[in-house]
């Protein structure tokens, strides 16, 4: 049975997530979503609102996502952790707190009521809020509720997250001799920047359609790049880029600059088996650049006697999520064996 868990950040902001699989096993499997999606990483098709309630109705690719597919895989001899990063799924809204506050101070908000506000989003407490919101009834503070006032999206900030969740998670479940870390898109680049500062904590990274591709999805991105420049225009004219739950701005950008520089130094001298799994019709992440960030990486690392980097490919698919699950099963094989070879060391 999976267990949700809750993990309170040193700013205020909650992170849930859910822990499953066998809870004996020294063996730690942590898998971190792409960008606008959640723990499940399942693929949001349609988004729509409900025609009697209007709620917000959601249709995703799969009703069953890729994530509860590789947990089902490896939960026989392994314990999975998967979160929902800030901002995203069930975790806790990425709220810049200071214009926050001088939002509801303008709407005469006394201070009591703004500090529940901005707490409540932190943790994501729907109930809360929408208790706050029926007691306020005021247009514009329900406003502020339903849309507010976001941070640029991080990457540092989702990978100090990262570090605080496995700090209190293995504190908690001292037991684990090894983590192996999966990531796919937005989850690729943060669990990349955490084993960069923690290289012996992982035993193997799973990459799904990483987002490597700085210049082109981030920084620079060209002319016949459709989305991508679309949200390069946006963000270049200092302001935020919503593509679901993730919002870029111009401080994502500044900050992927900052690290862009030398994260393929480090990735390379990242001593750990690496598998990447790539569609060949991706529109986000190009297969073209993608092929040779993983060829460049793999003649340094064989060179220099290094882990394996093995990259593949699934024929004619934009995103994972439309048609992994054969690839799902070559990337369970891959942990395992990873699991298997430490254990022969012991």
């Amino acid at each position: 049975m999976a267990e949700e868990l809750e993990f309170l950040m040193s700013d205020g902001l909650l992170i849930r997530g859910t822990i499953e699989g066998n809870r004996t096993s020294n063996h730690l499997v942590v898998m971190l979503h792409s960008g606008g999606y959640d723990r499940h990483e399942r693929g949001v098709k349609e988004v729509s609102k409900d025609e009697i309630s209007g709620m917000k109705k959601i249709e995703y690719y799969n009703a069953y996502g890729n994530y509860d597919y590789l947990s089902n895989l490896l939960k026989q001899d392994a314990c999975i952790l998967r979160i929902d990063q800030r901002n995203h799924g069930q975790s806790g809204k990425n709220i810049d707190v200071s214009k926050m506050k001088i939002a509801l101070e303008k709407l005469k908000t006394e201070d009591q009521v703004s500090n529940q506000i901005i707490r409540n989003l932190m943790h994501n407490n729907k109930n809360k809020l929408r208790e706050l919101e029926q007691n306020f009834q005021n247009e514009k503070v329900s406003d502020l509720i339903h849309h507010p006032i976001l941070k640029d999206m991080s990457f540092q900030k989702m990978k100090e997250d990262l570090e605080e969740v496995i700090e209190q998670f293995t504190k908690a479940n001292p037991s684990f001799s090894s983590i192996d870390f999966v990531g796919t898109c937005m989850g690729t680049v943060v669990a990349s920047l955490y084993l960069f500062d923690h290289p012996t904590m992982a035993n193997s990274l799973t990459l799904f359609s990483p987002l490597y591709t700085f210049d082109y999805s981030i920084l620079n991105s060209p002319e016949n790049a459709g989305l991508m420049r679309t949200k390069w225009e946006a963000v270049k004219k200092g302001n935020q880029f919503r593509l679901g739950n993730a919002i870029e701005g111009p401080n994502t950008h500044r900050e992927v600059a900052s690290f862009a520089a030398t994260f393929f130094d480090h990735l390379k001298e990242l001593n750990i088996p690496i598998f990447c799994i790539q569609g060949t019709d991706d529109a986000l992440v190009p297969v073209s650049i993608q092929r040779e960030i993983f060829r460049n990486l793999k003649e340094y690392r064989e060179k220099h006697h290094l882990k394996p980097v093995n990259y593949a490919e699934i024929p004619a698919v934009h995103c994972l999520y439309d048609s992994i699950f054969p690839a799902l099963l070559e990337t369970s094989e891959f942990i395992y064996s990873q699991q298997e070879t430490l254990e022969k060391k012991k």
